[in-house]
């Protein structure tokens, strides 16, 4: 028993003793750390804070600063509208007039918050009183360590001696940071609402307060409106429940719309600087950015910056003054290593009459016919060639219907509302046909397709297949116009994936370097896939029969691979295309999703002309190159050449047999692709009951209706229907019976290969073919004039001005058949 009494005895003498020196330590480590504090009765001896500052790739353009310099003028707590002051007392320290300096339910709430930022650490707050907040803002540096936590408690101790309430608050308005370097109450009420403080309305005093606790992140002059309307409406809440104001003025506050002023002071690519900032607050605190002094070495080329700003004003002018389309946005990136070169997000920025600060390139909007090569490429990795065969057919010639439920049509047109029978893969993509590709898109599968385009760095499509069905391959899915440039980038890289990039280089305060670009790749699709869409998209040969041969995705001196694209209701129009050294996307539309056009405008008007200019005009700084060219197919693709519509042919022959008779017949046949493959695996055998494809009859009919309108006695030597007594001998037709006509023959009647030429002449040739001819084009040393004139049957002229002769001429001539075949030649001349 006294053993115990003696032990209790001597574990309370030393914990007493721990206590005093513990004391003693700490007091002693207060007096050490308040040594050199800044006298609070002396506000401007605090810490001078560092800008962030914000440069092109080579690091010489100054773009932006980060709080380069704090605009204030310090007003009295009379002269401030009682609103803010209230609107304050709500959102940081309604027990600011009862505490010390220190609020214990806020520490405590503080410290069970920070707690959980180790499972969430997006959700830190402080908890920190005014006094505390004016302490830190006012003196301190922004290091997060204990030591500073010591000195701002001593700090806030002797500023609640030092000062009044009223004083300290007065000092808190004045003092903090409200964005866009802007300091305190008056200077921010004058630079968002050109008002004095003391005229703010509850609404307006709700916004600044707001503003508060992220000045940069939620300035309504950026991307985060939403996040400041949601603190704006607590504060109101706080203001609500604490009873500041009477129920009347807080409706009314709620109803009230604000209007800010946007800033007079202009920087250059503003779209991709707020965007560069926005990434910056994501990885930096506020403080850091405010006062840390950092360097930021963007990606952003100021000369393709320049080009796309000029281009995007004319073009978006031109939109607006011919079809009323409001808004434009260009992207520019250097496909080699995802670094984003040039960035537009609207016609002006400073336009806030017509959001000009919603950059519109990361806006989620419907890619239209731009998305098809994904799908594409997604079916080349199936063992399908730009060679194969598909039809291109609807019942009525017109409008193909995919429903595999009657009683919900889904209707699909071409652009021209025309269908051209049996197309290769090639020129169904060339030419942007919608029904070829919707069967493209079942043979790839849904699910693959979105698999390929998230591979690429698409992030949108996060819907089960069944939410976007087969109008995902018509741009059924949103995206963005960043991310879809950089997937182009992927058909550029031969299958390489490198991120998206606009940050080179950050340096601290010290001019150390503490982040650096390095280049990533990742190998997401097979080179010789993405050489055969590169190979189809530079394509002008194929593209014409649509679009023509002077069409703006074509540049007579460079090779470039492009797409453009419309969504179904006409609200979105793009462009996206690239040479080897560069990859851009021109998005029009209304920032609203309103039509852009009723008379039907497509990508290929509103956006392609501007992407042209500016891919031209960019060739100073990036000249291109010319593709690689697809591998040769190999052992696998020779195989799959036996299997019909897969060898390029259509019609086939196949033996039957009477198995009553033992009579064999030889028929011909003509169907869609779904009788001959399995799509699943095309060396695999098809499936032996292929009328039980649920798509099966929305192909098969309309092909059938296409045959007999246009294969001569198709009802007579066709076979639609043997009877039950007749089985067929092979499950593959053995002989391709019926291949395309001759591709057309040109014949140039005048001049004559070698002729010396003295004046202007009337170049004749004779094209000889046994389809219609549906373009024809003449080329003067690689430069298109433009089509022929017809003069009789098949006879055709230009007059060639002899002024534009050189010494030796070569003159092209190239036609293209109802088939899509392609016939040239060409003869050299003298001058």
């Amino acid at each position: 028993m006294v053993t115990h009494k003696k032990m209790v005895k001597k574990t309370v003498l030393f914990l007493f003793s721990a206590a005093i020196i513990s004391l003693i330590g700490l007091s002693l480590l207060t007096l050490i750390l308040a040594q050199g504090l800044p006298d609070p009765s002396v506000f401007d001896e605090r810490i001078v804070p560092q800008s962030t500052k914000i440069y092109d790739r080579t690091g010489e353009i100054l773009l932006y600063e980060i709080h380069g310099g704090e605009k204030r003028t310090i007003v009295e707590l009379e002269e401030i509208s009682p609103y803010v002051i209230k609107a304050a007392l709500a959102a940081e320290d309604h027990d600011f007039y009862q505490h010390n300096g220190f609020s214990l339910k806020g520490f405590t709430r503080s410290m069970f918050r920070n707690l959980l930022r180790l499972f969430h650490p997006s959700d830190f707050r402080g908890g920190s009183t005014i006094t505390q907040q004016l302490a830190r803002n006012a003196f301190l540096t922004l290091d997060k360590t204990i030591v500073r936590k010591i000195r701002e408690a001593i700090l806030t101790i002797k500023i609640e001696k030092n000062y009044s309430k009223d004083e300290i608050l007065a000092m808190y308005l004045n003092q903090i940071n409200y964005g866009h370097n802007v300091y305190g109450i008056e200077s921010a009420s004058k630079f968002y609402f050109n008002k004095e403080s003391k005229n703010l309305t509850l609404a307006e005093s709700a916004y600044l307060i707001s503003l508060v606790q992220s000045p940069n992140y939620l300035s309504p002059f950026g991307y985060h409106v939403e996040e400041l309307e949601g603190r704006k409406d607590w504060i109101l809440s706080r203001i609500r429940t604490l009873e500041y104001c009477p129920e009347e003025e807080i409706k009314q506050a709620e109803e009230e719309e604000v209007v800010f002023i946007p800033p007079e002071q202009k920087f250059p690519a503003p779209h991709f600087i707020m965007y560069v900032r926005g990434l910056l607050y994501d990885q930096f605190s506020e403080e850091e950015l405010e006062k840390g002094g950092y360097t930021i070495i963007t990606s952003l080329d100021v000369n393709l910056q320049n080009i796309a700003e000029e281009v995007v004003t004319k073009y978006g002018d031109l939109n607006e003054e011919q079809v009323g389309v409001q808004n434009m946005g260009l992207v520019a990136e250097d496909p080699n290593n995802g670094q984003v070169l040039a960035m537009v997000g609207s016609r002006d920025y400073w336009n806030e009459e017509k959001e000009g600060n919603v950059n519109t390139v990361l806006s989620t909007r419907q890619p239209g016919s731009s998305f098809k090569p994904i799908v594409y490429a997604t079916l080349f990795k199936k063992g399908f060639l730009p060679e194969n065969i598909i039809f291109d057919t609807a019942i009525d010639g017109r409008v193909a219907n995919f429903s595999t439920n009657p009683q919900i049509p889904y209707l699909v047109r071409n652009y021209d509302e025309k269908t051209r029978g049996p197309v290769t893969l090639r020129s169904a993509l060339a030419e942007s046909l919608n029904i070829p590709a919707v069967k493209v898109l079942y043979l790839a599968g849904i699910q693959n397709s979105i698999n390929t385009a998230q591979d690429f760095g698409i992030t949108t499509l996060t819907d089960p297949p069944e939410h976007y069905g087969l109008s995902l391959v018509l741009g059924g899915g949103g995206i963005k116009l960043t991310e879809l440039v950089h997937a182009y980038s992927v058909f550029n890289q031969d299958g390489i994936y490198h991120p998206q990039n606009v940050i080179l280089e950050i340096k601290n305060a010290d001019n150390k370097t503490i982040e650096e670009f390095s280049l990533e790749s990742k190998k997401v699709l097979d080179t010789q896939i993405a050489r055969l869409i590169t190979s189809i998209l530079s394509d002008n040969s194929a593209r014409a029969p649509t679009f023509g041969w002077n069409n703006q995705l074509h540049f007579p001196n460079f090779q470039a691979a492009a797409k453009t694209g419309t969504d179904s209701e006409y609200r979105d129009a793009w462009t996206i295309g690239y040479t080897t050294s560069l990859v851009s996307g021109v998005w029009a539309g209304n920032n609203d999703r309103s039509i852009v056009s009723r008379t039907g405008a497509p990508g290929a008007q509103l956006a392609a002309p501007c992407w042209h200019e500016f891919m031209e005009k960019a060739t100073k700084f990036y000249p291109p190159e010319t593709f690689n060219e697809p591998l040769p197919y190999t052992l696998e693709d020779i195989k799959r050449s036996s299997v019909p519509m897969l060898n390029g042919n259509y019609v086939h022959t196949r033996d039957y047999k009477n198995i009553e008779t033992g009579e064999i017949i030889t028929t011909k046949e003509i169907h869609t692709i779904l009788y001959y493959i399995n799509k699943e695996n095309l060396l695999d055998s098809p499936s032996l009951n292929p009328f039980r494809d649920p798509q099966f009859w929305n192909w098969e009919t309309p092909v059938l209706i296409w045959a007999q309108q246009n294969i001569p006695n198709f009802n007579e030597e066709y076979n639609l229907s043997l009877g039950p007594d007749y089985v067929p001998l092979n499950d593959q037709p053995t002989e391709t019976i019926i291949e395309f006509p001759d591709i057309p023959k040109i014949e140039f009647l005048n001049p004559q290969k070698g002729s010396f030429i003295s004046t202007d002449f009337n170049l004749e040739v004779k094209i000889e073919s046994s389809l219609d001819i549906i373009s024809t084009e003449i080329f003067l040393n690689k430069k298109s004039l433009g089509p022929l004139f017809k003069k009789e049957d098949n006879t055709y002229y230009y007059l060639v001005n002899f002024y534009d002769l050189v010494g030796q001429n070569e003159i092209k001539i190239e036609v293209m058949d109802s088939f899509n075949q392609k016939g040239e030649n060409s003869i050299i001349v003298f001058k």
